[in-house]
């Protein structure tokens, strides 16, 4: 429901946005959690997370908080309507800095605690193709086929929460052991959903595999073209 007053989207701000800070902050470090993804369960993890926060801020500064919106007591915001800036700082603090702070101080804590290190990426499929630069990609299908081309700045690979799958700008032929066999003739490209993948493998091209040490056979051009 839109707010239709003044008055509601008070409410709104104060009961709502911070707790929509702290999700969004705490999802991009920790990463996006399954129970999350329905819209109506993320709208009820912002609320509850808003009502305890509002509810240290009555603790923490009740007074002060009813002082800044009642003002001299003309409206219910009237203090918000004579002094905009100072409220708009407040705004900053209370719906911005407080809730981010948490939910960084949350996730820091977390990670110095955990057993095992954290990704804060929803799937190995994303971590792989995150600034991933050009490169080689082969894969070997679950039908045994061999497929691989070169992903490049015309290709796209799928993000979550979307089914995993990838476009190469350009194919190569692979033989039945996986070794590239030159580029296919009049080549558009080649489409390859990674649920019909059995083993993805990256293939570095010869500078950036000199770099980090590793000896990548492309087994052919790296034009990409």
């Amino acid at each position: 429901m839109v707010p239709g007053t003044v008055q509601q989207l008070t409410i709104l701000l104060i009961l709502v946005l911070p707790g929509v800070f702290y999700q969004a902050v705490r999802e991009r470090l920790r990463g996006s959690l399954a129970s999350e993804q329905e819209p109506q369960n993320r709208l009820v993890r912002a609320i509850a997370a808003g009502a305890l926060l509002d509810a240290l801020y009555a603790v923490a500064a009740g007074p002060w908080l009813v002082r800044l919106l009642a003002g001299d007591g003309d409206g219910p915001i009237s203090g918000l309507l004579r002094e905009p800036r100072r409220a708009g700082l407040a705004a900053l603090l209370l719906i911005v800095a407080v809730p981010s702070a948490l939910a960084w101080a949350e996730a820091a804590w977390r990670r110095r605690h955990a057993r095992a290190r954290y990704e804060p990426m929803p799937t190995a499929w994303d971590a792989l193709f995150r600034d991933r630069g050009s490169c080689f990609v082969r894969m070997r299908l679950k039908s045994g086929l061999w497929v691989g081309g070169w992903l490049g700045s015309r290709s796209a690979v799928s993000a979550y929460p979307q089914q995993g799958d990838l476009y190469l700008q350009a194919q190569y032929r692979v033989g039945s052991d996986g070794t590239f066999l030159g580029k296919v003739p009049g080549t558009g490209g080649v489409y390859v959903r990674a649920s019909d993948v059995d083993v993805l493998e990256v293939l570095l091209p010869p500078s950036a595999a000199a770099a980090e040490g590793v000896v990548a056979d492309a087994g052919g051009s790296r034009d990409g073209q």
